[in-house]
């Protein structure tokens, strides 16, 4: 296939991302390659000559609101090309060409190629989209190209596992994204070498199910030590974990090199082992417990984050009222709750005894009303403390930034603090974050 990169009647490209952090940073490193190839980017919903919007089909609810940005698209821009990519393209490309104004589908693995596709909507409008999804389960090595992605020109993403082989009953994503795969440790090493190499202070690790990364004979803490490793990478902090894949090894390089974030997010999803058992996870309350014997043994006060989902099929008050126990007693530092959803397609969609909406919203009262609480509790025992703060932003006097155990401190500085790392020392709490005052660099 012939490789055009850059076509004169596509000048100007708007991006649309729905969904989860991982896509957010797909979206990122190809607006950097679009970039590269000297296209314009413009904001979405403004005219532009081709707009990709890239879907989530966790639920659906997340279906519904990627066709209603596609159409926002083909409004913003009639005559414009629109590329549709991602979890919806791969599960649901039929539904997608239904859709009048899409000129090409491509799947979570064709994304990435994207370029290679472009000349195929070169002319004009299509009256029938063109369809490139193949199947995600026949993809079973990592072969994407290099991934650079930020949030900004502080943090960067590290895209070093895809897919998951877990098939939890209310999760779509293994046949979104197909089965659990790993990027090569030289791979992984080269680019976050490069994003060093580009000023980036701090990279996030992220994945699918970045626990069972497992490649040439290696895990994950072996990739952990490779990275801390490299000079000038002043932090490395890992994004969602599952509890399963948490070994004592990577929770001892998190203790030993300071530049492993101090952080921890490990879904629970229920603190009822009944609910999890129907949720198909993969561990009951007894070995969550055990896993947070370990953690605070062997790095004491930790920011340990989860997801809980309320309202699943069947849970009753009973079921509940255990997760309420269970998290009220957890060492949590603050807590993403998230109402059950229903997605067609998987096997929780075809459960009994669903969960009144009204129901599912007081659960969820409930939930974030103790994850404030954790999250206050958490916070006050580093108050009057000196913590390293990486700065994100400033604006109007103030600067923003995290620290090493996921506290957002803002301080008062006239200069701007961007991408710098200053030792500062926690004051007050507030509800959104840590008023703090810089000691030194």
């Amino acid at each position: 296939m012939t490789i055009n990169t850059k076509i004169d009647k596509i000048q100007t490209v708007s991006f649309h991302t729905l969904g989860c952090k991982l896509n957010q940073a797909e979206t990122n490193s190809l607006r950097t390659r679009f970039e590269e190839y000297g296209y314009t980017i413009v904001p979405f919903r403004n005219p532009a000559d081709l707009t990709i919007i890239n879907t989530c089909t966790v639920t659906n609810s997340a279906d519904s609101k990627s066709r209603q940005a596609i159409r926002t698209a083909v409004k913003s821009s009639p005559n414009c090309r629109v590329i549709v990519v991602g979890c919806y393209s791969q599960v649901s490309p039929e539904e997608l060409k239904s859709i009048k104004g899409i000129d090409l589908i491509l799947g979570t693995h064709e994304k990435y190629q994207i370029f290679d596709y472009l000349n195929k909507i070169e002319s004009s409008k299509l009256e029938n989209p063109l369809v490139y999804v193949n199947d995600s389960g026949e993809i079973t090595a990592y072969k994407e190209s290099p991934f650079i992605s930020s949030t900004g020109r502080t943090r960067a993403f590290l895209k070093v596992q895809e897919g998951c082989d877990y098939f939890c009953t209310y999760c779509i994503i293994p046949f979104a994204r197909g089965r659990a795969r790993s990027r090569k440790l030289y791979d992984c090493i080269e680019e976050a070498q490069k994003l060093v190499d580009l000023g980036f202070k701090e990279i996030i690790l992220t994945g699918i199910n970045i626990g069972t990364w497992n490649a040439e004979s290696l895990k994950l803490c072996d990739l952990l030590d490779k990275l801390s490793q490299i000079s000038g990478l002043h932090r490395i902090r890992i994004s969602s974990i599952e509890p399963n894949t948490i070994t004592d090894n990577l929770l001892q390089l998190v203790k030993e090199r300071d530049n492993i974030c101090n952080h921890l997010h490990i879904p629970l999803q229920s603190g009822s082992n009944t609910v999890l058992e129907r949720m198909g996870r993969k561990y009951f309350i007894s070995d969550f417990i055990s896993l947070q014997d370990r953690i605070q043994k062997i790095v004491p006060n930790i920011s340990c984050g989860t997801d809980i989902i309320t309202g699943f099929p069947g849970e009753t008050e009973e079921e509940f009222q255990e997760t309420v126990d269970f998290i009220s007693n957890s060492q949590f530092s603050y807590l993403h709750i998230f109402r059950y959803s229903e997605r067609d397609g998987t096997v929780a969609s075809k459960l009994k005894n669903k969960i009144d909406q009204q129901l599912k919203k007081e659960r969820s009262v409930i939930l974030h009303q103790i994850g404030n609480n954790k999250k206050k509790q958490y916070v006050e025992k580093f108050i009057n403390t000196a913590q390293t703060v990486l700065f994100e932003t400033s604006k109007d006097g103030f600067s923003s930034g995290m620290t090493s155990n996921y506290i957002r401190v803002r301080v008062t500085s006239s200069k701007n603090l961007n991408n710098k790392i200053y030792q500062v020392k926690l004051l007050d709490n507030t509800e959104s974050f840590v008023i703090g005052e810089i000691i030194s660099k």
